[in-house]
């Protein structure tokens, strides 16, 4: 039998980190690893942490399951210094801790992703923008936090604008998986007037989410638009956590594709396409 390799031993929770960040948050890994070398680790931390509640509502079914999950998460990082086993919960624990993140920014996203759980979690637009300010709004405000830049340069209109741009998009590419799982978690402002996919013939559904998507797409282009309109300026240290913004035209087109089926296919773009654009973005300086 060989023996142990101690330095295998200690790589491995770090090699699981950024496993679970590549898996289930890919954009956010990725610009993890055009962040400045100083912030690079605790983005690829911060982007595992945020997949692996992510995921949550789109392998769960039952609510009650998913919140058994969440509770797990939220008591684990509640207990500062503490180690669970789980390579992701203590990575971001560690990372809460040397940083010194704000306790309510790090524990938002389990707020957020459990609204996903339930019919009636996003029921207006008022509780939506509650939403995108716990997900991707606090995904931003965790990154800027590492980065050390907050303050007049990423106003809270900008992040607002941006996180509320990126949840819509990624409500509008996870839709087909949250019907599935049999709930509908859409504002009333997105629903209205459009009949219920599920149950309906196949048909009148496909035709209900392809609808819905747009509305959620048209959506996301205006408050894109509004991020850029803040024109506030992004500095090159700060970029990382603005990088995923880039992506979300070619998702949009993905989403808006004709021969798309809205019901069964989860919209998405090739890896040379992402990895090209986010580059690309970090290269300008721009989103």
């Amino acid at each position: 039998m060989s023996a142990a390799n101690p330095l295998a031993d200690a790589e491995a929770p770090v090699l699981s980190v950024r496993d679970a960040a590549r898996e289930h948050e890919q954009d956010r890994y990725l610009s993890a690893l055009l962040a400045p070398p100083r912030a690079r680790d605790d983005l690829v931390v911060i982007a595992a942490y945020l997949g692996e509640l992510r995921r949550i509502p789109l392998i769960t079914r039952d609510a009650a399951i998913g919140e058994i999950r969440l509770q797990w998460w939220r008591d684990t990082l509640a207990q500062a210094g503490a180690v669970s086993g789980h390579p992701v919960a203590d990575a971001m624990s560690a990372l809460a801790s040397r940083r010194s993140l704000r306790r309510e920014l790090v524990l938002a996203p389990l707020e957020g992703v459990s609204r996903e759980l339930y019919e009636d979690g996003i029921p207006d637009a008022r509780e939506f923008d509650l939403y995108a300010e716990e997900t991707e709004g606090a995904a931003i405000r965790l990154a800027l936090s590492v980065l050390g830049e907050g303050g007049a340069q990423n106003s809270e209109r900008a992040v607002d604008s941006a996180g509320r741009a990126l949840a819509l998009t990624r409500l509008a590419l996870t839709l087909p998986q949250h019907v599935a799982h049999g709930r509908l978690p859409l504002p009333e402002t997105v629903l209205n007037g459009v009949r219920d996919p599920r149950g309906a013939p196949q048909n009148e559904a496909r035709e209900a989410m392809r609808t819905l998507s747009v509305r959620l797409a048209d959506e996301a282009q205006a408050s894109l638009k509004q991020f850029r309109d803040v024109r506030v300026r992004v500095s090159a240290a700060a970029m990382a956590a603005y990088l995923p913004l880039s992506l979300i035209e070619p998702y949009l087109q993905a989403l808006r594709r004709p021969k798309r089926d809205a019901l069964l296919e989860v919209a998405d773009i090739s890896p040379l396409s992402r990895v090209t654009r986010l580059w690309f973005a970090h290269w300008r300086g721009r989103v």
